[in-house]
């Protein structure tokens, strides 16, 4: 079962390390922040991913088509990091991740 903090981040019943973060078996971690990945029909290249987050329920990782897994695992996993409030290092510009919905 997920928290919710006052600003909408999502927090998994088991604090989510960074190690973890990086180290987990996607599918698994998906499961443990209650997300999933959507594929979007969007073909702008610079789109790299985006969290959609109801009110309730799971949180999608809206992803475009197209990408290598390479880059699908590693957008996959600073968006669940984005969407738990993970203490990451900044991201680089060019991977400006931002999070829609949720309660404010």
């Amino acid at each position: 079962m997920d928290v919710y903090q006052l600003n909408g981040t999502r927090v998994p019943a088991t604090p989510l390390t960074v190690d973890r973060l990086l180290s987990a078996p996607l599918p698994e971690l998906l499961a443990e922040v209650d997300a999933q990945i959507v594929d979007t029909s969007v073909t702008d290249e610079t789109y790299l991913g985006e969290v959609v987050k109801p009110r309730t329920g799971t949180a999608l990782l809206c992803m475009p088509r197209g990408r290598s897994a390479f880059e699908r695992d590693t957008i996959v996993r600073i968006l669940v990091g984005k969407l738990v409030g993970a203490p990451m290092r900044p991201v680089p510009p060019s991977l400006d991740v931002r999070t829609y919905g949720g309660t404010k």
